[in-house]
C-alpha cells in the first residue's frame, strides 16, 4: 500500500505543478500530441491546431540489477537486459517558459537471468528458485517479461538539444515466461514455462539525461517482478542508454 501511495503522490504532485503555473506569465501554455511521424500543436494564443511531420520517439537498452532478492535469487546484472521502445504514442503540456509535463506509452522487454541457480515451475503454479541437478552444467535461467509502460515525466529544456526528465513509469505486464537451459552429460536440456504469475501492475520512478538525441537513463521499481503468492520475491533498478529520435 506505502508502495502505491508514493507513487501517487509522485503523480499527484506533478498534475498540481500544471496547475500552479497556469497562473505563470511565463508561461506561453499550448499542448502537443505526437505519433511516429505525426505532431499536432495547439496553442493558446491560436484557435486552431496545427498538423505538422514529427519523429518523436526513444530506443532505449539498460542492464538490470536485481534488489530486494529472496535467498537464492541472484539476477546478473551482466546478462540481465532492458529494451524500451518509448513514447510511441505521447502527449505534453508546457508547464513553464523551458519545462513540460509529458505522459507518454511504450512497449518494453526484460530478461532477468541466473546462471548459479534456476527457475523451475512446480505443478501447482508456484515458481522456485533452486540448484541445478548435480552433475549438470548451468547455462542460464532467466525470466522474461513483455510490458506496455505509461512514463508521466516532468522535462526541462536547458537548451533544445539538452534536457532533464523525472517521473513515475506505470507498467501493465500481461505476458511471462520462463526458460532454463543447461548441459547434461554432454546435451543440452531445456525447461520452459507460461503463466508464471507475473505481477500484472506495477509503479516505478525513472530518470534522465539527454545531450542532442543521446542520453543515459536510470529506473527504480520496487514491485515485485512475481506475484508473492507464487513465486521468490526480487524488484529492480534499471541503468542504459537511451536514444530519441
Amino acid at each position: 500500500m506505502k508502495k502505491y501511495l508514493l507513487a501517487i503522490s509522485m503523480a499527484v504532485l506533478g498534475v498540481a505543478s500544471v496547475v500552479a503555473d497556469d497562473n505563470n506569465k511565463e508561461k506561453p501554455g499550448g499542448w502537443d500530441f505526437e505519433l511516429p511521424g505525426l505532431k499536432v500543436s495547439k496553442s493558446t494564443t491560436t484557435s486552431k491546431a496545427k498538423v505538422k511531420s514529427s519523429i518523436s520517439s526513444t530506443l532505449s537498452f539498460g542492464f538490470i540489477s536485481g534488489i530486494n532478492q529472496d535467498d537464492g535469487v541472484d539476477i546478473n546484472m551482466g546478462q540481465s537486459y532492458e529494451i524500451e521502445w518509448g513514447d510511441v504514442i505521447s502527449g505534453k503540456i508546457r508547464v513553464g517558459r523551458k519545462d513540460f509535463l509529458r505522459l507518454g506509452m511504450g512497449f518494453d522487454w526484460r530478461n532477468y537471468r541466473m546462471t548459479d541457480r534456476m527457475f523451475v515451475k512446480e505443478n501447482d503454479g508456484k515458481i522456485l528458485s533452486q540448484d541445478y541437478p548435480a552433475g549438470t552444467e548451468p547455462k542460464f535461467s532467466r525470466i522474461h517479461t513483455f510490458s506496455l509502460s505509461l512514463p508521466l515525466k516532468y522535462y526541462h529544456y536547458f537548451n533544445k538539444k539538452v534536457y532533464i526528465a523525472v517521473g513515475p513509469e506505470f507498467y501493465f505486464t500481461p505476458y511471462a515466461s520462463l526458460k532454463t537451459k543447461y548441459y547434461e552429460n554432454g546435451e543440452i536440456q531445456k525447461i520452459t514455462a507460461r503463466n508464471i504469475h507475473e505481477n500484472t501492475v506495477s509503479i516505478g520512478v525513472g530518470a534522465e539525461v539527454n545531450i542532442h538525441h543521446i542520453g543515459i537513463y536510470y529506473k527504480y521499481n520496487p514491485f515485485n517482478v512475481l506475484s508473492s503468492s507464487f513465486g521468490p520475491k526480487f524488484s529492480s533498478m534499471t541503468a542504459g542508454l537511451k536514444i530519441a529520435f
